[in-house]
């Protein structure tokens, strides 16, 4: 994606003045080429679908998901409940995978694929525990 592309679209979403352009531009990196790969980025989304859950106080049952696109949580999309204990974990999934694709590296190519909630279940003090499966699908446009 072109320069002025860039600039139009970050100044789109969150209002990037022409005075914080350059400091952006230069200081920022890594973001700059997550703009200039953001098709890419678009074309995927992340799933984190729930493989076992046990005593989890939020309602979260196996089958559930939580759908992240372009680094953000959907929620009209998500069929598992927005608990905080249990979206925390999946942070580092979201950046890890979103690197590979600002990389041109396949996604879904990663060691660790399973997250869990927070909780640390009955045997460790807590109560629930929920462990997620994390895939990448890609969007097709329609």
């Amino acid at each position: 994606m072109e320069q002025d592309k860039i600039k139009t679209l970050v100044q789109q979403i969150v209002k990037i003045t022409d005075a914080d352009w350059d400091v952006f531009k230069h200081g920022s990196p890594g973001v700059y080429r997550f703009f200039e790969r953001i098709e890419e980025v678009a074309g995927h989304r992340i799933v984190a679908e729930v493989i076992d859950s046990r005593y989890c106080a939020a309602g979260l049952k196996k089958g559930q998901k939580i759908v992240i696109e372009g680094g953000a949580l959907v929620p009209e999309k998500s069929t598992a409940p927005l608990c905080m204990r249990a979206l925390g974990p999946l942070t580092g999934f979201v950046n890890t995978i979103l690197e590979q694709i600002v990389a041109g590296v396949d996604p879904d190519d990663r060691v660790f694929r399973g997250a869990e909630c927070l909780d640390p279940g009955l045997e460790a003090g807590g109560l629930g525990k929920v462990r997620f499966q994390v895939r990448v699908e890609r969007i097709v446009p329609q």
